[in-house]
């Protein structure tokens, strides 16, 4: 992946976090529309995709692309977990992920590095969490080999990403990996099946898939609203900054609602 393209892609998301106190920036799940904020909505999505996935006071737990660390803040909050890794390709969200659990006692921590070659020892983890990032990964099959390897037995990979079966469609996308650009983010997109496989191959049981499209694209409908605000000229105003990221996730949910992107959720075990 290209440091370059991955900070063009994710600085207006940045912006969009500083300026509505978001601490998170994925999608969302949205059981029914309108009943949470987009920040609630962000939360509900890390929650579905944990499932009953077991966290005690005595887990590791590691999340992968862990972004500006909301995600990895709320499952340390709610669990508690003996330790929680942030591992992030971005040095400079690396930083903005850690100054917000400045001072703080007991608190994730957080490191660069690449998903494609982890920076742990085998066995060591109880709980691998990766939301919204392996989309990036040029060679998926080697991460999901890698959370093989650092997974203690027994342990369990979720995985949420989104896929497509229209490999045809967004095949130009990946030929625009190099440019720097919001729009662009080094995308290699698999589908549904393709991660089924993987997992087989590597000798993972899958304990669950959903096929979460439509509620994740309610929540981004829900989550424009509140940032965009009402009319045109109070939409403008609110989205100055970052309304190339607007318009880009607009569009995404209307792929995500005729299918021609769709949002798994994956839950995986390691073998005891």
């Amino acid at each position: 992946m290209s440091q370059r393209t991955m900070q063009a892609h994710y600085e207006p998301n940045w912006k969009l976090t500083q300026a509505r106190n978001l601490r998170g920036y994925n999608c969302g799940y949205a059981a029914k529309r309108g009943n949470e904020t987009f920040d609630e909505h962000q939360q509900s999505l890390v929650w579905q995709l944990l499932g009953d996935t077991p966290i005690t006071s005595d887990s590791v737990v590691l999340d992968v692309g862990c972004g500006i660390g909301g995600p990895s803040g709320w499952i340390f909050d709610r669990y508690q977990p003996k330790q929680l890794l942030g591992l992030e390709y971005l040095g400079t969200s690396v930083k903005a992920a850690s100054r917000r659990f400045n001072g703080a006692a007991k608190r994730p921590r957080f490191i660069q590095g690449d998903a494609h070659k982890l920076p742990l020892s085998d066995n060591q983890v109880d709980v691998i969490f990766n939301l919204e990032s392996a989309l990036h990964y040029a060679d998926k099959n080697a991460f999901i080999g890698e959370c093989l390897r650092v997974l203690k037995p027994g342990g369990t990979l979720c995985l949420g990403d989104v896929t497509t079966t229209r490999k045809l469609m967004f095949a130009p996308i990946e030929w625009l990996n190099k440019l720097p650009s919001q729009f662009n983010s080094n995308v290699h997109l698999w589908s549904a099946v393709d991660y089924k496989n993987a997992f087989r191959k590597h000798g993972f049981a899958l304990l669950h898939h959903e096929d979460a499209a439509q509620p994740v694209s309610d929540a981004l409908e829900d989550g424009l609203d509140e940032i965009r605000g009402d009319g045109f000229f109070s939409s403008w105003k609110a989205t100055k900054g970052f309304r190339g990221r607007v318009g880009f996730l607009s569009v995404m949910s209307k792929m995500l609602r005729r299918h021609w992107l769709h949002y798994d959720l994956f839950r995986a075990k390691k073998p005891s």
